[in-house]
């Protein structure tokens, strides 16, 4: 009966054993499959503060590209004022001979009618 109860026990302590291998496998490949998400997660993190290392880089590069326009626009406003102003003036003086240039010839036309009328009256 010892050998019995004795194969008994080890029939159990080899089932409890082999139970016992089968769950440190399942832990095993658990285990694996946790370091590999890790080492994704580490490596896609790193990407992403890759990524966004380069976006603040390139934000700004932009930053600094747009205060150069900016300031490049405002020059050019500046300018494009005081090309308005002289094109103003330049106008306001091309009015201006305008009309002294007819109030010559007009000047002129009577000096004509008048030595015309000289001449008329010297022939006569």
């Amino acid at each position: 009966m010892d050998d019995k109860i004795k194969g008994r026990v080890v029939m159990i302590l080899s089932v409890v054993a082999l139970i016992f291998f089968i769950l440190w496998l399942g832990a095993l490949k658990e285990l694996s499959r946790q370091k590999r998400l890790a080492v994704d997660k580490a490596a896609l993190s790193m990407e992403l503060e890759e990524k966004n290392a380069k976006l603040e880089k390139e934000k700004a590069d932009l930053s600094g590209e747009l205060k150069s326009t900016q300031t490049q626009l405002s020059g050019e406003k500046a300018a494009h004022e005081i090309t308005k102003k002289i094109l103003s003036q330049e106008q306001v003086a091309e009015n201006a001979l305008k009309v002294e240039l007819e109030r010559v010839t007009r000047v002129n036309e009577k000096l004509e009618n008048n030595s015309q009328e000289v001449l008329d009256v010297k022939k006569e």
